[in-house]
């Protein structure tokens, strides 16, 4: 359990059963182009928001909490807006009118899109709304139970509009939830205020706000440390692992070369060498293409014992494996360390050594 500085009281964050909900960081709201601007708003409002919560994904990630983006827009026939929404203010253009970034607040257009700096990572969820709230008519309150969510940090925008409709559902359903105050922003300082002063009203009718700080502080500092072994990493990481397993025992070495971290920091230790950097991993792999073309069958055919695979909160986690040589019989043991980053899982250090001993059964 994380405790949160919070008001109007500390926030109790458990992890495992907590999500971070980024509502709505899309370019129609945040760039010069976009819905935002053409109804006379100021996008630069919003667009300081994108480094705070790219600090507080990065720390949930890290904490193995779930995160979950949402985009609010229309199908491209429209069929789910109603008239009143798209005629209300009397605009001169409305949603679904062609804009700078292609049909305003239509899915699948370019403004529909979530902001290159938050692009959701594979395994995010992302929740398509027609709505303000998240919860009307979509699958996030199917997605948070089956992953056993009841807590919600919720940041994005606009913190009068979207946010706290979300939140009011939110709270309507059971779910605890924490605002985060400089990672939710509006096109209207005061209306921003004002909403979160809604929400800690009355001892936190609402919820919590808190600041992105202390969110991050929070998770840093979790007595429980790291998830360990959180679903999603932990079957990613198996899923990378067993790829490099197939790619070394057919002897392809330019997708073995692949998986190594591209930076001269990488390490691999090898049987009886050792590369210093990526570009030495790479050269070596290649010098083995000569050995390999004199072979018949496969490259390195082998049996694999006590294959641990262990993850450490959302983006690191060690591959450890003994293993027995088809053709000399002899045995060994491998290490790896893999880090996601640029939302791929990449080996940053690898350690692979003979042993003088049979493998335990």
């Amino acid at each position: 359990m994380a405790s949160i500085a919070a008001q109007p009281y500390s926030f109790d964050l458990d992890p495992a059963r907590a999500a971070l909900l980024i509502i709505d960081m899309q370019r129609d709201f945040l760039e010069p182009n976009g819905y935002g601007a053409v109804l006379g708003n100021d996008p630069d409002a919003l667009r300081c928001l994108i480094a705070p919560i790219g600090r507080l994904r990065a720390a949930a990630r890290g904490a193995g909490m779930l995160v979950i983006h949402t985009r609010e827009g229309h199908r491209p026939d429209l069929a789910d807006l109603p008239p009143a929404k798209r005629a209300r203010g009397q605009p001169k253009i409305a949603i679904g009118d062609p804009g700078p970034m292609g049909r305003l607040l239509v899915r699948g257009e370019a403004g529909h899109a979530i902001v290159d700096e938050l692009a959701p990572a594979s395994d995010e969820p992302v929740i398509d709304k027609p709505g303000k709230g998240a919860f009307y008519v979509t699958d996030l309150e199917s997605i948070l139970r089956n992953r056993g969510i009841r807590q919600l940090v919720i940041c994005g925008v606009t913190t009068e509009v979207c946010v706290q409709t979300t939140l009011r559902e939110a709270n309507d359903r059971g779910y605890d939830c924490v605002v985060v105050a400089d990672a939710t922003g509006s096109y209207f300082p005061r209306f921003h205020q004002a909403a979160l002063d809604m929400i800690v009203a009355q001892g936190g009718i609402f919820g919590w706000v808190a600041e992105s700080a202390a969110v991050i502080a929070a998770l840093a500092t979790d007595p429980a440390g790291p998830a360990i072994n959180a679903p999603e990493a932990w079957g990613e990481l198996r899923e990378m692992f067993y790829r490099y397993e197939v790619a070394l025992v057919a002897g392809d070495f330019a997708t073995l070369a692949d998986f190594f971290w591209r930076s001269p920091h990488t390490i691999r230790y090898g049987l009886a060498d050792q590369q210093h950097g990526r570009e030495e991993i790479a050269a070596y792999l290649q010098s083995q293409r000569a050995i390999r073309d004199k072979t018949e069958g496969v490259w390195m055919a082998r049996d694999l014992a006590r294959t641990t695979l262990t993850t450490f909160g959302r983006d690191s986690g060690t591959a450890s494996t003994l293993f027995r040589l088809h053709d000399s019989g002899r045995t060994g043991r491998q290490m790896q360390t893999w880090i996601r980053m640029a939302g791929r899982w990449q080996i940053v250090a690898a350690h692979v050594s003979f042993l003088d001993f049979a493998l335990p059964p």
